[in-house]
């Protein structure tokens, strides 16, 4: 078997991989990071690329009032008690580095900006804030990348399949070479990554872990037809996807009814998790929970339904026709309605009922506003009919239970206030609602044909994972650290238990996370 050495040891080149390379490459180490995948950028390219990181000094440049010391009275307001996997501590370093990431990425020139007008999901909690700890990436040219372009996880298809030469990507417009969102953020650092010498080996398929009773030495990878033992002399970092896409462990550890399709993160399979496990044996943590979304299933695969979920002229209700929840609400409310309101009628599946304005403004997954949905969809997918009443029997739910919900929504809708659930009354739904043609979420819900699509509690990716400390150094069953070897992302355990406290907390995390373990490797945790 080929050996091979380096100081830091990278699984996994996400956001948060890179971050950690450039981070230990800066401080003066040797790093590899190692992709199963032939594309940088794992989960974070194709998202948003928002962070949620409170009290940092873009939020008080754009005249935001906030403090560590808020930030952790939030958290511990909407987290409640302690866990194995949400320790004091944990929350305690989250907030407390939060500003430092955000120093870091600035002073390497990152360009951040404050997402204005963007809530804590929770701003009427304790230590909540109506905006200013949102903060995102502005575009970034692709072609600042050079060869590395083309290797990239991107929302253009025609990109990610690395069909664009280099000569390509000259003759084509400069509009399309723009990176926004999670893929701006990966573009930025993986340029930072790749100038400053980081080594990155894609389609490296991790076999196992070199560990013993003392810590973790390396791993061995197979990669370009060998396998090679590759040594980790400072320490080795797991920054890889969870386990929603592994249905086993679903069934075995989330609420049910589940299945690995209503994932928008289906392609992490758990297995390095359970590698690492049997090699070192780690603890695993806060394995019930997920980051929740409302999805749909359209050509046999999950769509976010966040967008048209809180858009005006429609509603979800569950099997017996009635609504039962605010739909504007965060994303991992809504799930939890799903869950729990089916222990007395079936919610699992939901259905969204829009009527003809909702088609003709909102798009749904693969299916553009005001198009047909088509050979996209699959039969059942997506309804539509010409009157209520054939909606309801083409869904099979109750069809006096559909209409007399409908009548009363219209109702709030002429009147401008839901009496029942207060849909657009909170500083959320409020901002939920601002990119929408109309400053209301409350639509009559009478133009033909209506449509619908099914509901199910989807979500982007799993929460569980490898126990770790506040250092992100992994723990054993009893406590104790695992030398040489740390986790963060999706591979290791969250301290957001049960809910979230904003968008992009789950990204923030992951790169606190990283940012930790490489302070820590370099012997300087606090």
């Amino acid at each position: 078997m080929i050996e091979h050495a380096q100081d830091v040891v990278i699984i996994g080149a996400g956001a948060a991989g890179l971050l950690a390379a450039v981070a230990a490459k800066r401080m003066g180490y040797s790093v590899l990071v190692l992709e199963s995948s032939a594309l940088v950028g794992g989960d974070t390219a194709l998202a948003t690329g928002q962070l949620w990181l409170p009290a940092t000094h873009l939020g008080a440049a754009a005249g935001v009032i906030d403090s560590e010391p808020e930030a952790l009275a939030y958290l511990n307001q909407i987290l409640g008690e302690e866990t194995t996997a949400s320790t004091a501590a944990r929350r305690q370093a989250f907030v407390n580095v939060a500003p430092k990431l955000a120093n870091w990425l600035a002073n390497s020139n990152l360009p951040l900006v404050v997402c204005h007008g963007v809530p804590d999901y929770h701003p009427a909690s304790v230590g909540g804030l109506p905006e200013g700890r949102v903060i995102a990436t502005t575009p970034s040219d692709r072609r600042n990348l050079g060869e590395w372009a083309a290797r990239m996880r991107s929302k253009n298809p025609v990109a990610e399949a690395g069909q664009l030469t280099s000569f390509m990507w000259q003759l084509t417009n400069s509009e399309g070479q723009a990176a926004t969102g999670g893929e701006a953020l990966v573009a930025e650092l993986l340029r930072r990554a790749t100038a400053n010498g980081v080594e990155i080996w894609l389609e490296a398929e991790i076999l196992g872990f070199d560990a013993d009773a003392s810590g973790v030495y390396g791993v061995k990878v197979a990669c370009d037809g060998e396998e090679i033992e590759v040594k980790a002399r400072t320490g080795v970092l797991l920054s890889a996807g969870g386990f929603a896409g592994n249905q086993e462990l679903r069934q075995e550890f989330l609420p049910l009814p589940t299945d690995a399709q209503w994932s928008l993160m289906s392609q992490n399979t758990g297995k390095l998790l359970k590698l690492a496990a049997n090699a070192t044996g780690a603890d695993f943590a806060a394995m019930s929970d997920a980051w929740w979304t409302p999805v749909t299933l359209i050509g046999g695969r999950a769509w976010s339904l966040d967008v048209a979920r809180k858009a005006p002229h429609s509603i979800i209700v569950d099997q017996a026709g009635d609504r039962f929840f605010d739909e504007a609400a965060p994303p991992s409310q809504i799930v939890k309605h799903l869950y729990s309101h089916s222990r007395g009628v079936k919610t699992v599946p939901s259905f969204m009922i829009m009527d003809n304005r909702h088609h003709k403004s909102v798009s749904i997954g693969p299916w553009n506003a005001s198009t047909l949905p088509g050979e996209i969809s699959e039969p059942g997918e997506i309804i539509r009919a010409n009157t209520l009443n054939d909606l309801a029997v083409a869904l099979g739910i109750d069809r006096a239970g559909l209409i007399g919900t409908i009548v009363r929504f219209n109702g709030f809708a002429h009147k401008g206030e839901d009496t029942d659930f207060h849909r657009g009354e909170s500083v959320w739904d409020r901002y939920a609602l601002s990119s929408s043609k109309k400053p209301t979420s409350l639509g009559k819900i009478d133009k033909k044909p209506f449509w619908a699509v099914k509901v199910y509690p989807g979500d982007e990716g799993t929460k569980g994972g490898l126990r770790v400390d506040e250092h992100s150094q992994v723990l054993r069953p009893d406590g104790t650290a695992i030398p040489g070897f740390y986790a963060c992302g999706g591979a290791a355990a969250s301290i957001m238990k049960g809910t979230s406290p904003g968008p992009g907390a789950a990204l923030s995390e992951a790169l606190i996370q990283a940012f930790v373990a490489v302070i820590s490797m370099d012997g300087k945790a606090e």
